[in-house]
């Protein structure tokens, strides 16, 4: 799919992984499946020269691992284990056969409601116990959700992923005057380099409603131009856009500027979700093996 013919580890032994495809790729990392001898197959997330090079990446990564191997829920991506081979940082994670939620709004423009208040409810679930563990994961977005097929089901199991800049409350206070997330889903308060907790990533995740339902994410522009808009400016009303009233009030309380009059759990925001009406409408069509877990918009 990215070329394994060019890739320096696809088709080669890496330490006790057999390394048969490249699934992913980015600046910071490479996604692989990978066959172990006793374990099946799995998922092998590697560093690549470009980021091993640079010790706060390879700091964020080890946080990363060590922040993920508390968690335990299904719509969280497991991680087995990580360390190093070949002086190249790796990890062990859960092998999806899917594709993100980005790759399908790329694809379909908007989503159902059904589908979109599928996918919001289950992230509502793994935030809850991200959350429970003092981590607040600060970048949500859709291309930051997987969406795993199941056998027998017409629903797809929604994983959350990508703890790369996931910050741990109980940890050290993060560098002062820095901007994490991606721009388009931000909340206001990491736009301002501001405290964060559980509500930001509520924000994003409502961002992210916004984005599966209205067909366009809530605001546009360059990355100074997004940071302002997400501090200062209201995003245009979904029911312009044709989401009806009860879901578009849902999505404009969680993108609320003040944290505290958002969704202030996970749990909340699924409760609400649970009431809207869903229309009848026909499903978007399931597409084969795509994964997408480099570095993506």
């Amino acid at each position: 799919m990215f070329g394994n013919e060019a890739d320096v580890w696809v088709g080669r032994q890496y330490g006790p992984y057999q390394i048969t495809e490249l699934l992913g790729r980015g600046t910071v990392s490479h996604v692989y499946r990978a066959e172990t001898r006793d374990r099946g197959e799995v998922a092998l997330k590697v560093l690549t020269p470009f980021a091993e090079a640079r010790a706060e990446v390879r700091a964020l990564f080890e946080q990363e691992y060590e922040l993920m191997a508390r968690l335990e829920h299904p719509n969280v991506l497991a991680v087995f284990q990580a360390g190093v081979i070949a002086q190249t940082h790796y990890m062990e994670i859960e092998l999806i056969e899917g594709e993100t939620v980005w790759d399908k709004v790329q694809r379909k423009g908007r989503l159902t409601v059904a589908e979109s208040v599928r996918i919001v409810q289950q992230i509502c679930s793994a935030l809850d116990h991200v959350h429970s563990h003092r981590i607040v994961h600060r970048d949500v977005k859709p291309s930051n959700i997987m969406l795993a097929p199941q056998p027998d089901d017409e629903l797809d199991r929604s994983v959350l992923f990508d703890f790369g800049l996931s910050h741990d409350l109980d940890g050290p206070p993060p560098p002062e005057g820095r901007v994490f997330g991606s721009p388009l889903f931000l909340a206001p308060e990491q736009a301002v380099a501001g405290p964060v907790d559980a509500r930001t990533d509520l924000y994003a995740l409502g961002a992210t409603l916004y984005r599966l339902t209205v067909g366009a994410a809530p605001f546009y522009g360059d990355r100074n131009e997004l940071l302002h808009a997400h501090v200062k400016l209201s995003p245009p009303d979904p029911r312009d856009r044709g989401v009806a009233p009860d879901l578009s009030d849902i999505i404009l309380q969680a993108m609320s500027k003040d944290p505290a009059e958002r969704f202030q759990t996970g749990t909340d925001l699924a409760a609400a979700l649970a009431g809207v009406e869903i229309p009848d409408e026909a499903p978007t069509e399931k597409k084969g093996l795509l994964r997408r877990l480099g570095n993506r918009p």
